[in-house]
């Protein structure tokens, strides 16, 4: 069936790459191409079916009806628009868009049917002829409706903790433009769903699944895919220093015999990122941060469990609960978002939690040229989750 599926598209792609006039229509006319002022609109219907990755025992059977679960199936509905393509951007960043979605995913009655609100943005990476690209689209948003952990009513499912989670998807996928309004793609995406601590047990879902779909465009100008060929603007390179305040909550656990308890309520994080950034080219930033971290919940003192409900604990002095470290950071740049990750290590107070490497990825949406709003999401030692980044940022230096 697998060789079917691939053979079938290979013939369809080599269909899709015959000379355009080979199956040329009245859009295909070069008068098309005349609206360059205008910004592009799509309204785009993905159908997703797909598999649940098994990365902990409930998954693989350790549930009511010890089964392995697999099923998922989703639907997305979304809006997005493309800069007008006679602007310098458009040059820069080969059909890029962004825009909003929301989706449904249909599991089963111990992890709920999901309803997902979320931004995304995607671009060209590849051209493969005048009507075939390989794209790529993230998404990223809340997804609400779970059936969450509950200790009467669902107690083994240690994997979704809240009825509100984060949604953060990744899709790669060959666009095929059919005409000046019509495009077919056909991918493969990941995604993944966490609470970010805020709210225990939270071992998060991972899902893989097909993408196909079909967008309709309007004021699009012509069906040929545009720049292939043409040069890039000028890079300019340049620092720019982004300054991060941010805040969050987080529940920790504690460990008993190897079960997993909730500690008593929720525990405040702040922090900041000061993160000079060097501009490589038009996409790409590579840079250092001075990470500081003030987190409620580190390095708690947990009493010895006799009765769960009586569980107790106790927080060490304040200094023992701040760490500085610093981290290099890459920045993939696009219009309105950029996407940081880093690695790094503490340098003071690098004990007990802050002990290890930390890893930070961060979406960073620009409100003006120097306002940044910040959500990130923050890991140690590559495995285990540590807190939300929620904050708010200003852009020095020349942009």
């Amino acid at each position: 069936m697998g060789i079917r599926v691939i053979s079938l598209w290979a013939v369809l792609l080599v269909f899709a790459c015959l000379p355009i006039d080979a199956y040329a229509s009245e859009d295909d006319d070069d008068t098309a191409h005349g609206d360059s002022g205008r910004v592009a609109h799509q309204l785009s219907f993905d159908f997703k079916p797909g598999a649940i990755l098994h990365t902990n025992e409930f998954l693989r059977g350790s549930n009511p009806e010890a089964r392995t679960m697999n099923h998922d199936m989703g639907f997305h509905v979304k809006y997005a628009f493309s800069l007008p393509s006679g602007s310098r951007e458009a040059r820069v960043y080969r059909d890029a868009y962004q825009g909003i979605g929301i989706a449904y995913n249909e599991y089963n009655w111990q992890l709920g049917n999901p309803v997902s609100v979320y931004l995304l943005q995607g671009a060209r990476i590849a051209s493969l002829c005048e009507r075939v690209a390989l794209n790529y689209e993230w998404n990223f948003g809340l997804a609400m409706g779970w059936h969450p952990y509950d200790a009467i009513d669902n107690p083994d499912n240690k994997v979704i903790g809240s009825r509100v989670t984060a949604y953060m998807g990744l899709d790669l996928y060959l666009r095929w433009v059919l005409s000046r309004h019509v495009d077919v793609n056909f991918g493969l995406g990941v995604a993944h769903y966490s609470n970010g601590n805020t709210q225990f047990p939270n071992l998060g879902l991972n899902t893989a699944s097909l993408r196909i779909g079909t967008s309709y465009y309007i004021h699009r100008d012509t069906p040929r895919l545009l720049h292939r060929h043409e040069s890039l603007p000028q890079v300019e390179h340049h620092l720019t220093y982004d300054l991060i305040l941010y805040g969050a909550w987080r529940q920790r656990g504690s460990y008993t015999d190897g079960i997993a308890y909730a500690l008593p309520g929720k525990s405040a994080v702040f922090g900041f990122n000061f993160n000079p950034m060097y501009s490589l080219n038009h996409w790409l930033k590579v840079g250092a941060s001075l990470d500081g971290v003030y987190d409620r919940s580190a390095n708690l003192i947990v009493s010895d469990i006799y009765d769960v409900d009586d569980m107790e604990y106790a927080r060490p002095a304040a200094a023992r609960q701040m760490a500085l470290g610093l981290s290099a950071r890459t920045e993939f740049v696009m219009p309105y978002f950029s996407i940081n990750f880093g690695v790094g290590t503490n340098v003071i107070n690098a004990q007990g939690d802050f002990s290890g490497v930390y890893e930070l990825l961060a979406l960073k949406m620009n409100v003006t040229r120097r306002a940044i709003l910040h959500i990130g999401y923050s890991l140690n030692n590559f495995h285990t989750p540590k807190h939300l980044m929620l904050g708010v940022g200003w852009r020095f230096g020349h942009i």
